[in-house]
């Protein structure tokens, strides 16, 4: 037994001198502290090697939903957070007015005012023309962010505006001789024929045969027109990443937009009869006569939008193009009101909530929904000032499939029924002209901009 002991003793003594002793065969560097026999010949990769290094433009390579592509604020996808101003020189499509306005002189034509064959005396002065069209100036403010640190989901949003547009044509006529005629055309329903309301004759014979003394004419007046149109828009969109390089990035985005476009006409004249004619209807010697009429339209669009926008670059040199298209419902609202004054001689005023363009044939709140599109083109061309700055120059190209315009709500058929100063004015006979009904257009903007972007 106790040579059984010794010889243990032995055994372990020997065990710990080849396991500290310089001859004993080591592991190689880098192998398992316990490694078997098969393991030692194999040279396994030093830690560092296991790791990736870190990026050499400090951006993180890793997040919690897997690997990214290395990114810098310089590449345009860079950056947590930005900021976009752009100054906008846009056009937008204009809308045909109506003949409103006419003038002549007396004696050379046979129906003063009035257009039509063999009316070669007669002039429009007003209308026959496009409204709110040509360039305007606006902005749009655009600020977005990446939703994750691996910049591959993000959310952005923009508010754009044009700057009102507006127009105003003023035109009077007195009663002296030589002085020009005012009248306001349109086709009489009742007679079939071309027609016209004075504001102003200076002439010595009316288109109703009442002589008036020499030198004298039958009215003088004024009149007035003015229009507006107004532009704005928003949308908020969340995009993702699909794919990037070194010099490239392409995004695919899905969100809502919102546009408004609201514009009007006012129409307004003043006459101021011969006190020597009759009075009362239908000749209101000595009355004064105002008349009024107001068309007002307003559009808003609400929908869901899609689209891809990608960028490339050389150097600092970048190019942005995008396309988005979106559909929903336009909201449409048509409002037209006139009324009529006479103050006779004696300074008693009777008001009718009754105009000449609008009568109570067509005025109203009219109100309806209809489907639209709304597609965008946009291209940018710049150059990236530092990291973080980027300047660039654009072209924007925005559609809207369908819009109510003021002047498309106008119209010029007729009937004396429905007008004050008419002998035959009886609202409750027919017909009833002017009659409403919608009148939809297409509308576009397009222009150039200006802008800068920030990003930190």
């Amino acid at each position: 037994m106790r040579k059984a002991l010794s010889l243990m003793v032995l055994a372990l003594a020997a065990g710990s001198g080849l396991a500290q002793g310089g001859s004993s065969p080591t592991a190689p560097e880098g192998a398992a502290p316990f490694a078997t026999k098969a393991d030692q010949g194999k040279q396994l990769p030093a830690p560092s090697a296991m790791q990736p290094a870190p990026p050499p433009d400090g951006s993180i390579q890793e997040c919690l939903i897997g690997p990214a592509q290395p990114s810098s604020i310089a590449d345009g996808q860079g950056g947590q957070f930005w900021l976009r101003a752009e100054y906008l020189y846009w056009w937008t499509k204009g809308s045909r007015l109506p003949a409103l306005v006419t003038t002549g002189l007396a004696g050379t034509t046979s129906l003063p005012g009035v257009l039509g064959p063999g009316q070669s005396g007669t002039s429009v002065i007003y209308g026959n023309s496009d409204m709110a069209q040509g360039p305007r100036s606006g902005a749009r403010f655009t600020a977005g962010m990446w939703l994750d640190c691996c910049h591959t989901v993000g959310l952005d949003g923009s508010y754009f505006f044009l700057a009102d547009r507006t127009s105003q044509f003023n035109a009077a006529s007195d009663s002296t001789p030589g002085s020009a005629i005012l009248a306001r055309p349109f086709f009489d329903v009742l007679t079939g024929t071309q027609n016209a309301q004075l504001v102003a004759f200076p002439a010595l014979l009316n288109v109703i045969n009442i002589l008036t003394p020499s030198g004298l004419g039958i009215a003088s007046g004024d009149i007035h027109a003015s229009t507006y149109s107004r532009l704005q828009g928003a949308d908020a969109n969340v995009f993702c990443c699909l794919c990037s390089g070194c010099n490239y990035w392409v995004q695919t985005l899905a969100g809502v937009r919102w546009l408004q476009l609201n514009e009007g006409i006012a129409i307004s004249e003043n006459t101021h009869v011969n006190p020597l004619l009759p009075a009362g209807s239908p000749f209101f010697g000595g009355s004064t006569i105002s008349i009024s009429d107001k068309f007002d339209t307003r559009n808003n669009f609400y929908g869901g939008q899609v689209g891809l926008r990608g960028q490339v670059r050389s150097g600092r040199m970048f190019l942005e193009v995008q396309g988005k298209v979106a559909l929903g419902v336009t909201d449409q609202v048509v409002d037209i009101h006139g009324a009529t004054a006479i103050t006779s001689p004696g300074g008693a005023t009777a008001v009718t909530p009754v105009g000449f363009l609008a009568s109570g044939s067509n005025s109203g709140r009219f109100v309806r929904d209809t489907f639209s599109v709304v597609p965008e083109i946009g291209i940018n061309a710049g150059y990236m000032v530092t990291n973080h700055l980027r300047v660039f120059v654009g072209y924007n190209f925005l559609y809207w499939s369908s819009v109510v315009r003021p002047a498309d709500q106008i119209d010029l058929g007729l009937s004396g029924t429905q007008i004050p100063t008419d002998s035959r004015f009886n609202p409750a006979a027919g017909p009833a002209r002017p009659a409403f009904h919608f009148h939809e257009s297409s509308f576009w903007v397009q222009g150039i901009s200006v802008g800068a972007e920030y990003r930190w």
